[in-house]
């Protein structure tokens, strides 16, 4: 963890607007020193806005309320990726239970933190669409979004049917990050 702190000094992290962290190869909960790196950009920046995308399946509920705790500020927020209901989340989202999926969600919201359900929609969850969002009220979701996937679709996942295709832009590239001092 100390590493990630030499790499960014006090200084370019007292700049930064917002910190994210999404694993492209595997889930953040998974990191060693997920709750330390986010203890230390809150102590270096008590203004940052501090994010999180994970499937949610990781960890104990302890410590989805020990990083409620940490992610307290008003713009704080976790991305819960919940494809589905229970028997269709697992078909994307591999090896997922959802019993631990659902009690972690609970104490992560129970403990005042910030979630946001985002659904990828294919041909074997589109009919669950309402129901996520109403179940995303249910349990104190502060936002939810269902989405078609940009991803090609392997592996048995189809397409869902009626819905449009991903429209792909072209033109200049923006750096997300880069724009928000992220």
């Amino acid at each position: 963890m100390d590493e990630i702190v030499k790499i960014l000094n006090f200084d370019q992290i007292s700049k930064l607007n917002k910190m994210f962290m999404c694993g492209y190869y595997g889930d953040r909960a998974s990191g060693q020193h997920t709750l330390s790196i986010y203890k230390k950009f809150r102590q270096l920046n008590p203004n940052i806005v501090l994010g999180m995308n994970t499937n949610g399946a990781l960890r104990s509920a302890a410590w989805w309320a020990q990083l409620a705790k940490l992610l307290n500020q008003p713009r704080d927020y976790v991305v819960f990726s919940i494809d589905g209901l229970e028997d269709t989340n697992h078909i994307y989202r591999r090896n997922v239970n959802w019993t631990v999926l659902m009690k972690n969600v609970q104490a992560y919201i129970e403990a005042g933190g910030k979630a946001h359900w985002d659904m990828l929609v294919y041909k074997h969850n589109q009919h669950q669409v309402n129901d996520c969002e109403a179940m995303a009220k249910q349990l104190g979701f502060t936002w939810f979004r269902a989405k078609v996937s940009k991803r090609p679709y392997i592996n048995g996942l189809e397409f869902p049917i009626g819905w449009q295709n991903p429209i792909q832009h072209t033109g200049p590239i923006v750096c997300q990050a880069s724009a928000e001092s992220s």
